[in-house]
């Protein structure tokens, strides 16, 4: 019987989480250009969602409130947590807000104030509301579109309605690990208590979470939804699509 060799890793390449991380923004980025017209059409005729009850397709579409001209330690920060995209592309494509906060958009603020407990002023604190202004931004995004989606596992169209509420859980925890990316960043390079303190907030956010994510999943069922949920939070099943060797994009 012939063993296996497994060859070893090059030195040059990241963690396999890393990797898989990478994978995941990229393929975040890769749905947002394939729908981009797709969302444009459906937020000019402002037409109700059909599998989205009271939603406001204006409101979901509005582009966050941009960082102060003199953030710039908040926005290198945003960039070394490998999220410059995540900001940028909602700055881009956003639509001009109407002065009207959403559901999505109030639980996003509330998300971040939680994690930051009235810190303020700090590069790290700007750059977690930031990242939390934008998760309102991207879950609407792909609400707006869900109804032309599939489901996560069945891959059959027409995914079923669901509340507001659920979006607004999903930007929470979308909002808690975007922050821990942004957190761990600024970490590397400061030992402010403050700072640590906001990120172990943000991993006892993370943990809290992790049973309600199976429901949120099963109700939130659209593919492109679940992966931006699962992939972003702090969880077991985080990358479980990629460990289980499931194409990623295959719908595409």
């Amino acid at each position: 019987m012939t063993s296996l060799t497994v060859l070893p890793r090059p030195p040059s390449s990241p963690p396999l989480a890393q990797a898989w991380q990478t994978l995941a923004d990229g393929l975040l980025t890769q749905r947002l250009h394939l729908h981009l017209d797709e969302w444009r059409a459906a937020v000019a005729e402002e037409k109700a969602l059909p599998d989205v009850p009271g939603a406001d397709v204006s409101v979901l579409a509005q582009r966050p409130s941009p960082l102060s001209a003199g953030d710039e330690s908040a926005m290198m920060l945003l960039k070394d947590a490998g999220l410059g995209f995540w900001w940028e592309l909602p700055q881009r494509h956003g639509v001009d807000s109407q002065n009207r906060r959403g559901a999505l958009h109030r639980a996003a603020d509330t998300a971040a104030q939680n994690l930051l407990a009235e810190q303020s002023g700090a590069a790290w604190s700007d750059a977690v509301t930031a990242v939390g202004a934008a998760a309102a931004w991207w879950v609407g995004f792909f609400t707006v579109i869900r109804h032309r989606g599939v489901h996560h596992i069945t891959l059959e169209p027409h995914p079923s309605p669901l509340h507001e509420e659920a979006l607004g859980t999903a930007v929470t925890i979308v909002t808690h690990g975007m922050a821990t990316r942004v957190l761990e960043a600024a970490l590397r390079d400061s030992d402010d208590p403050d700072l640590r303190s906001a990120y172990c907030r943000a991993i006892e956010a993370g943990i809290c979470a992790e049973p309600e994510l199976p429901r949120l999943i099963h109700e939130l069922a659209e593919l492109r939804l679940v992966d931006l949920v699962s992939t972003t939070a702090r969880w077991r099943g985080r990358f479980t699509k990629y460990a289980g060797g499931t194409g990623a994009g295959q719908v595409e």
